[in-house]
């Protein structure tokens, strides 16, 4: 099973906001969409649901506890992680199920503690919640601030407290797969002043060395203080599908969260029950190979980058397509005052490729852009060739 490439004006006609959003010439690496041929496992699922017109309201029984089953099998498999399908809830998208996690477990009003830079979706998060919110930096070597995550923790005049953390593992942006003894650290923290740890785990398939490591498994503390939500919308492309999972691991958590009407939160599409579980079930094989292309792709990035924007400093990208770049001391993105100053505008602008802002993620993002790498190396060579031969300060070709 090989992975296999549309041309650009195959990805532009499938109309999705990465390939439409700004104008056919420039190149998009920007929002974590991917630029493959979908699973053929996830495929071949949904045209048999579409041929079959199931387009009802998806079903409460057997169908959908397929899912659970096939999540199980799935974690089992790749993460060493026995989780309970019974403890499975359904929603529509991880943010929606990071909001009905942090309404269920959390009090009214206490404060969400989110970790910067932070994918912008999270950043909604407080207010969709009716919560409070405090940001709080990683350290330079994209690691956790454990000192100032303990200052927000306790240093709050909020009457009704911290109630959550907001973890995202593998994190985006900065690429990061967290050893258990780090999150054994910020998990161990959060439960000694009674925070909710609210696990995002989407990006757990795509992992480049050794493997993901759950949040929920690294201790028994973590294990009863943790809820997960995951979905198979960056592995396998299925975000327009809307179908996410939250994982509860202690009981009471599970009934919590089990008692809240679909009202609150949502429910997934029929077509994303079908997607998600082929994904899990069939679609592993094509995954490896998405992994191993990823992996080479960033290789060449590592190669090619430095040389297109000398001084470019690179992450540690251990996970996902996604990569963290500290442009903050690339002379070629420099404007009249001397500085580095909304980068991915320049690029856009100039060469006329697009990647993510890195203030979109929080003021820590100052100097940075994120960079989609989850596409063809044709496209990469094309967007690297358009940088180098473009004059970042006037827009002219060199």
């Amino acid at each position: 099973m090989a992975l296999t490439f549309p041309d650009i004006d195959t990805l532009r006609a499938r109309g999705t906001m990465k390939w439409t959003k700004y104008p056919a010439d420039v190149l998009p690496l920007w929002v974590a969409e991917t630029d493959f041929d979908t699973c053929p496992a996830v495929d071949d699922a949904v045209r048999r649901a579409v041929d079959r017109q199931y387009f009802g309201y998806p079903v409460a029984g057997a169908r959908s506890r397929n899912l659970a089953d096939a999540l199980a099998e799935f974690t089992a498999a790749r993460h060493g992680w026995n989780i309970d399908p019974a403890k499975v809830t359904y929603v529509p998208d991880v943010v929606q199920g990071i909001c009905v996690a942090v309404d269920a477990l959390t009090p009214a009003g206490s404060t969400i503690v989110v970790p910067m830079p932070a994918y912008p979706p999270f950043q909604k998060v407080p207010t969709a919640t009716r919560r409070p919110a405090a940001y709080v930096p990683m350290t330079d070597e994209s690691g956790f601030d454990l000192a100032a995550l303990e200052r927000a923790f306790t240093s709050t005049d909020n009457p009704h407290g911290v109630g959550s953390l907001i973890l995202c593992n593998p994190f985006n942006p900065l690429g990061r797969a967290f050893s258990a003894e780090e999150l054994r650290a910020v998990t161990d923290l959060a439960a000694r002043h009674d925070v909710r740890v609210i696990s995002d785990e989407i990006h757990a398939p795509l992992v480049y060395s050794g493997h993901h490591i759950p949040t929920a498994t690294v201790s028994d503390t973590a294990y009863g203080n943790t809820v997960t939500v995951t979905a198979t919308s960056k592995g396998w492309n299925t975000a327009g599908l809307k179908c996410a999972q939250i994982i509860a691991t202690a009981d009471e958590d599970a009934k919590l969260i089990g008692r809240l009407s679909n009202v609150v939160t949502g429910e997934p599409s029929t077509l994303g029950i079908e997607a998600a579980t082929a994904a899990y079930l069939d679609g592993v094989p094509w995954l490896e190979e998405e992994v191993s292309y990823l992996a080479a792709n960033w290789e060449h990035l590592r190669t090619r980058l430095p040389e297109v924007l000398p001084g470019v400093r690179l992450p540690q990208q251990q996970a996902t397509f996604l990569a963290w770049l500290d442009v903050s001391q690339v002379d070629r993105l420099r404007g009249a005052d001397g500085t580095v100053a909304d980068p991915a505008e320049r690029l856009r602008t100039h060469a006329r490729v697009a990647f993510n802002e890195g203030t979109d993620f929080g003021p820590v993002g100052r100097g940075h852009v994120r960079l989609n790498f989850g596409t063809s190396r044709a496209v990469l060579d094309e967007a690297l060739d358009r940088i180098a031969e473009a004059d970042l300060h006037t827009g002219e070709a060199l």
